[in-house]
């Protein structure tokens, strides 16, 4: 192409050059307008969670968790007397001044070094979460293996939460466990979670499982029995002393040598106790207030259904509830279905023999002898 002059060249060339220029412009924006309407997306729904999040730590009542630890669910009769209790993941409570201190550093050398110094959650444990939560999802898991829960963590699950491994119970996990160090302070944390703690066998709490495996109160735990326990919270079945006494021995071993690593005790004083004989001692009674089962069954489904509670609530939160409950009727009950002479054989046509009925108000009618209600 000719060009006329020099100046109709260099407008030529300035015109594609600005061309070009508002081009690159143009792309640039589109570009920066994905990015930002990315940004505003991602913003959203992570504000969205956190508010919902706040939402489920807010009403977790979280204010009446030491209290219903503490105590269990009461049922009282028709004269206002308490006529058994519900026992359920419950032990003995213990205060923390009567849990031995080599228990304390047992656990926290083993569960959570630096419970003393978090808020309830461990960044490190979040990242470790997050990755094996991106890991077990390229393999094609829907759950969360592990995630380095503190203390607080672990207290909240068992009291509030599933033990199901997702990352939306673990997000909650989180919330709760900050709002719980909102409303106690950390030795009250540690003995909710001593307290509350699982040490298999249907065992509950440091001061049943001290009896259970050893035949001593939680205050007269050993080094070395104390390291037995806590090696037991991340498997209490496996590491049963009872049970699996070679397994559970070296367990210990590795528990105290965390505590020598966590400077709760000398390195020669690790070495001593790890080469001490393990000696179990089952002194444990379990004395069961569930004294009208029965009865208690139909107490129990009459609040599941009339309140909408869980059965775990009922038998956790340490309720009062007040039956129509006559004790002596009851007694008189349970003393006929325990004589083998009141129930005939099965009839000839097959029918089983008929024992009890629930008439739907806690009242029981009999029907294999006198049809006596209760």
């Amino acid at each position: 192409m000719k060009y006329d002059s020099w100046i109709d060249l260099i407008k030529e060339r300035t015109k594609k050059t600005w061309g070009h220029i508002k081009n690159w412009i143009k792309r640039k924006f589109w570009r920066y307008q994905i990015w930002r309407w990315l940004a505003v997306i991602f913003l959203s729904v992570f504000l969205s969670a956190s508010i919902y999040l706040i939402f489920v730590a807010k009403t977790a009542d979280v204010g009446n968790l030491k209290a219903e630890l503490e105590q269990s669910t009461e049922i009282y009769d028709h004269q206002g007397k308490k006529a058994g209790y519900l026992y359920s993941q419950k032990g003995t409570w213990k205060s923390l001044d009567n849990i031995s201190i080599n228990m304390q550093n047992a656990v926290l050398s083993t569960e959570d070094r630096n419970f003393y110094h978090e808020y309830g959650f461990s960044f490190k444990g979040i990242g470790r979460a997050g990755v094996l939560y991106l890991k077990n999802k390229l393999l094609g898991r829907s759950y969360i293996s592990g995630g380095g829960s503190t203390l607080t963590q672990q207290l909240v699950k068992n009291a509030f939460l599933s033990q199901e491994q997702t990352f939306s119970r673990k997000a909650k996990e989180i919330f709760i466990a900050m709002q719980v160090e909102n409303e106690y302070s950390k030795k009250e944390i540690l003995t909710m979670y001593l307290n509350n703690a699982y040490f298999g066998n249907g065992v509950w709490g440091v001061e049943d499982a001290a009896k259970k495996y050893f035949g001593v109160s939680a205050s007269q735990l050993s080094v070395a029995q104390a390291a037995t326990l806590a090696g037991m919270l991340t498997n209490p079945s496996g590491f049963n002393p009872l049970d699996h006494p070679q397994s559970s021995k070296q367990r210990r071993n590795v528990v105290i040598d965390l505590m020598a690593e966590n400077e709760k005790i000398s390195t020669a004083q690790a070495k001593v106790y790890k080469e001490q004989r393990m000696t179990v001692n089952d002194a444990y009674h379990y004395e069961s207030g569930y004294k009208y089962p029965y009865y208690f069954d139909a107490v129990i489904n009459e609040a599941i259904k009339k309140y909408g509670l869980t059965e775990s609530q009922v038998m956790n939160r340490g309720y009062k509830i007040y039956t129509s409950l006559n004790q002596n009727y009851q007694s008189s009950l349970q003393d006929s279905f325990a004589d083998s002479s009141l129930f005939p054989y099965d009839a000839e046509d097959g029918t089983e023999a008929q024992s009890i009925g629930c008439n739907g108000s806690a009242n029981w009618r009999c029907s294999c002898c006198c049809g006596r209600t209760f």
